[in-house]
């Protein structure tokens, strides 16, 4: 499998601490990704243009300013205009009812801020690469598939024009 030239990954949560931690790690575990990270979803929302491959947001972003959007809405809105963009929200809240909630509106992931968070945040950024590549593989596989089709259509045709090809083959 192929990879993508340097995937493009935004971090976002209001907790400058808690942000510059997640980016260390994100940028010890995949060298050559491409990380940026926002201290507000506004602020991610306004650089979707560069088409991230994945989004790690935070659940709640309204510690610094309250009237903030908050991970839901911004997960919407990244849905709306990237829908190939892989969305992984984080959150302090350990309730089942955030999980659903934020998967039906089409999270890939939701990773709960505890001691194991940071191994799920690498496997999850490695799954959603490894369903990139499947897609990549997929579709140059149909690529192929379909130049292969042009070139025997093309060499049937060039046969029976030379008669070489006999038309009853072709009712078989």
């Amino acid at each position: 499998m192929r990879k993508k030239a340097n995937p493009l990954i935004f971090l976002v949560d209001d907790d400058n601490s808690f942000l510059k931690t997640i980016e260390l790690y994100v940028r010890q575990f995949f060298h050559g990704y491409t990380v940026t990270t926002f201290t507000s979803g506004e602020e991610c929302l306004s650089q979707l243009d560069r088409k991230p491959d994945i989004i790690l947001l935070d659940y709640l972003l309204n510690a610094n300013y309250p009237n903030a959007m908050d991970g839901i809405k911004v997960l919407n809105q990244v849905k709306k205009t990237n829908p190939d963009t892989y969305v992984i929200l984080f959150s302090a809240q350990d309730h089942i009812e955030v999980a659903v909630d934020i998967m039906k509106h089409g999270a890939f992931d939701y990773i709960i801020k505890n001691d194991k968070m940071f191994l799920r945040v690498q496997n999850a950024i490695r799954n959603v690469m490894h369903i990139q590549e499947l897609k990549r593989d997929k579709e140059d596989y149909k690529m192929k598939m379909q130049v292969l089709a042009g070139l025997a259509i093309a060499l049937i045709g060039l046969l029976i024009y030379l008669g070489i090809f006999h038309k009853s083959v072709l009712e078989m």
